[in-house]
């Protein structure tokens, strides 16, 4: 049978020269699997292709607006176009009759009312343009349109579609920049420093309104349907600020309450600041509107600590105490009372030391002392300014001694003091004796002295914080331990006695020996006693009245010239006998290491000793204030 043209041929069993060639091997055949496979995937690609122009095609050819689409605020996704238009005109409608646009700004707002902006939506255009959404391009392009919208929002733009009064937007808009427009004003600053004031002209910020930016927002708002409050702000160029901390730093100072220091272990006064409350007006200068003027009065500052409030803290407790009688003698009473306020009010910081003389200073006319009794060399009385004092320094003594503090120089009387008893008095005169002591606590201390006008009692006492324990007492308890003979008679001539006649107008009077201790009460128990020193005082003469001559005086003159003669000789032979000083060494006082020789004084080195006479009547006399007072 013949076969036709396209027949296959039935290959020759012949060798051809390759063959020959590599030794009768015949050449693989070409495969043709691989021009099928490729011609296969060709196939599926096509395949795959045409159905997605088919299905992008087909969402072309729909009726219905893609999904999440919205038209005025409204979803008018998967709706056919005549729903869609009764849907946002119905919508429409509603904001055109009910909604206003409020635009809030930092100082006012606008309000853009659908009907007053002529606000009016073409439903038809709108929709129109929602069903145009991904089927403007190709079948692919409006696949993947499609996927976009089912999972995102698309907002059809509508300024097209509104009919909108934009002038009047405009208008309204760029008025309202004119209105808040400003230039920046800095503030002025005043300073009267004769009058302490500073004063402050506030001054405002430039302010512009982007009248651009609030027109595009406006219309996007209405494009979109969204007629919610839009709040807006200006932008603004600050001013300069108010340096206030530069003026306070040059022309105020701080306010420093006292305090304690513990390093120096010392009150430290408080300081009295000048200034105003920064912060406050800081405050009131950043609230205050342009223009606005802020006088600032500097003044004093007052600390809420004081050295008063912080004495009374640390001087309430009384360490020692002492009351003692004072005399009539107006003068003295003058003396004791100048002395008192010299001392009163001392405060002595720990370690420190106190010197009667080196506080009261000396006692002057000038200063207001006046003249008062004393006793002289051989006991004879005699008026000096400041007679008195040693009342005092001698009921500090006591003071000092019962709280327990460390005395440091103490002299006894020339003679036996009346306002103390005796071995327990402190003798000062200035320029000579003085009376010491050291604060061996770990505070201070202060001093107040007073009177009692009624009482005529002179009370000194310690301030502090306590050095004894709770319950101890220290006190001193003296006894005479004997008599030192009285100096020779002081002779006055009186011509008017019989020639050898004597008459005695003073009996003479041995002086003593005084022996202290220190006694330690726990609980008003005596629980030791040691001795403290010893005191010795001078007697004083008798005083007589003789006629050594060997007739009666004819007249005054006579009878003077000679009892001063014969008394002068007396005194010179007397004093040139009598004067001596003695020391007596002494222990430990309590709280200090070692007691100072106590100093029996003799007329020939002291002078005058302020040595109470004999009470008189006094006059009244004023409390002096200090630290601890209540």
């Amino acid at each position: 049978m013949k076969r036709g043209k396209f027949e296959a041929q039935k290959p020759s069993h012949k060798p051809n020269a390759a063959q020959k060639h590599t030794g009768g091997a015949s050449a693989p055949k070409q495969s043709g699997g691989g021009k099928k496979v490729g011609i296969i995937l060709g196939c599926v690609i096509l395949v795959a292709v045409l159905c997605v122009c088919a299905y992008g095609m087909i969402l072309k050819g729909q009726d219905t607006i893609y999904p999440n689409v919205y038209v005025a605020g409204i979803n008018v996704g998967g709706l056919k176009r005549d729903a869609a238009i009764h849907a946002v005109q119905e919508a429409v409608d509603q904001h055109t009759s009910a909604d206003t646009l409020t635009v809030v700004l930092p100082d006012r707002s606008l309000s853009f009312a659908p009907e007053v902006s002529q606000v009016a939506l073409n439903a038809d255009e709108a929709v129109d343009q929602a069903m145009q959404y991904g089927r403007s391009g190709g079948p692919i392009t409006a696949l993947i349109t499609y996927n976009r919208a089912k999972h995102n929002e698309y907002n059809v733009d509508l300024e097209s579609s509104l009919n909108l009064d934009t002038d009047y937007i405009r208008s309204l808009i760029d008025q309202t920049a004119r209105d808040v427009e400003t230039d920046r004003i800095d503030p002025i600053v005043k300073v009267d420093e004769e009058a302490g004031t500073i004063t402050v002209t506030a001054g405002s910020p430039a302010i512009h309104l982007d009248a651009d930016a609030l027109y595009d927002a406006v219309i996007q708002r209405f494009t979109t349907g969204n007629f919610s409050d839009l709040s807006f702000d200006y932008d603004t160029t600050p001013c300069d600020p108010v340096d206030l901390q530069s003026y306070y730093d040059k022309y105020c100072t701080d306010t420093v309450d006292a305090y304690y220091d513990e390093e120096a272990k010392k009150l430290v006064p408080e300081e009295v600041g000048y200034g105003f409350d920064l912060a406050y007006y800081t405050q009131q200068i950043a609230m205050a509107k342009a223009g606005e003027v802020i006088t600032i009065q500097m003044e004093d500052r007052e600390p809420e600590v004081t050295l008063k409030t912080l004495e009374k803290e640390f001087f309430s407790d009384v360490l020692g105490q002492c009351d003692s009688p004072h005399t009539s003698d107006s003068n003295r009473t003058t003396n004791l009372v100048l002395a008192c306020k010299a001392i009163n009010g001392t405060i002595l910081n720990p370690g420190e030391e106190f010197s009667f003389n080196g506080v009261v200073g000396e006692r002057t006319k000038e200063k207001g002392y006046k003249a008062a009794i004393v006793y002289a060399s051989g006991g004879k009385s005699e008026e000096s300014e400041g007679g008195g004092v040693c009342q005092v320094s001698s009921t500090l003594y006591n003071a000092v001694v019962f709280a327990g503090l460390k005395s440091t120089e103490r002299h006894a009387h020339s003679y036996e003091p009346s306002y103390v008893t005796p071995g327990e008095d402190a003798a000062v005169s200035y320029g000579g004796p003085d009376f010491k002591f050291v604060n061996n606590s770990e505070y201070p201390l202060a001093i107040k002295a007073s009177f009692s006008a009624s009482d005529r009692k002179l009370t000194i006492a310690l301030y502090g914080v306590p050095i004894l324990k709770e319950g101890v007492k220290i006190r001193m308890s003296s006894e005479k331990t004997g008599e030192i003979d009285p100096p020779s008679a002081v002779y006055t001539e009186d011509g008017s006695l019989q020639p050898g006649q004597e008459v005695q107008t003073k009996a003479a009077t041995p002086g003593s020996r005084w022996s202290t201790d220190l006694v330690t009460y726990e609980n008003d128990k005596e629980v030791s006693r040691e001795f403290f020193h010893n005191s010795s005082y001078r007697g004083k003469a008798a005083q007589i009245k003789r006629n050594s001559s060997a007739t009666v005086a004819t007249n005054a003159t006579e009878a003077t010239a000679a009892a001063e003669s014969t008394a002068a000789e007396t005194n010179a032979a007397n004093e040139s006998t009598a004067a001596h000083e003695t020391t007596t060494a002494a222990p430990s006082s309590p709280g200090g290491e070692t007691k100072v020789p106590t100093t029996t004084a003799a007329a020939s080195n002291e002078g005058s000793q302020e040595t109470t006479p004999e009470p008189e009547e006094t006059n009244p006399v004023v409390e002096a204030n200090g630290p601890g007072s209540n």
